[in-house]
């Protein structure tokens, strides 16, 4: 599986995108509704953490069969995938609302962690001659093809051994770009808008031309489902 995913489908409808579910299925389905989306043409792209927290997990791991739906992988599926095999993950998860998927069956929580494992870090959509750029955390560099590049090829004893995070950490984990005083982060060049998730804040923010969109689903019923083409 690639780490970074460009979208092949022709999309004949709009272009959505959604904030953390964390578990939250019917709310997303009812939103959906509230907003006339059109599931034989419409695409819907989630920034990740679809799991932990809410009531309806394996529902929305679920959704990643669907054709009208993607996402990249947050952090909570990386403490999914990792917390049966990693102690450390294992405590975090626990301590994070993801209890729901240590009491299921063995066989059902591996049907779970390989889909999750299909889903990509950074995903790239061309959509009415625009190009966005997904991730769920952070993005490091000021150029998109640099942070797919990094992604894609970096040298994982070289990190070790210089004790620096791996990207993928990074792009999963990180939030250092949300913080105005980290002057360090500019304009992402290379794409026009890049979607991100993570950082609960009460409204969808904006730095440059990245966007934040996790609204607290799971803690106040705020899901964001931002209509690309008003961007």
């Amino acid at each position: 599986m690639s780490l970074v995913k460009t979208w092949d489908k022709e999309i004949k409808g709009n272009l959505y995108a959604v904030g953390d579910i964390h578990g939250c299925y019917n709310l997303l389905m009812n939103r959906l509704k509230d907003i006339g989306f059109d599931f034989e043409n419409d695409l819907l792209v989630a920034v990740g953490d679809l799991v932990d927290r809410g009531a309806q997990n394996q529902e929305c791991v679920n959704l990643i069969d669907q054709p009208w739906f993607t996402s990249v992988k947050g952090n909570h599926e990386d403490l999914t995938i990792m917390g049966l095999i990693n102690p450390s993950y294992y405590q975090c998860h626990i301590q994070n609302g993801g209890e729901w998927f240590y009491e299921l069956e063995y066989k059902t929580q591996q049907d779970i962690v390989k889909k999750l494992k299909t889903l990509p870090i950074a995903l790239e959509v061309t959509h009415k001659g625009r190009k966005f750029g997904f991730v769920h955390g952070h993005i490091e560099q000021n150029d998109w093809d640099e942070f797919k590049a990094e992604l894609n090829d970096f040298d994982q004893a070289q990190y070790i051994i210089n004790r620096k995070r791996f990207p993928t950490e990074i792009a999963m984990w990180g939030r250092e770009r949300l913080d105005p005083d980290n002057q360090q982060y500019t304009h992402v060049a290379g794409v026009d808008a890049v979607i991100m998730g993570h950082t609960v804040t009460n409204k969808p923010c904006k730095r440059d031309n990245c966007y934040w969109i996790d609204t607290g689903a799971v803690h106040w019923g705020t899901l964001t489902i931002l209509d690309l083409s008003k961007i």
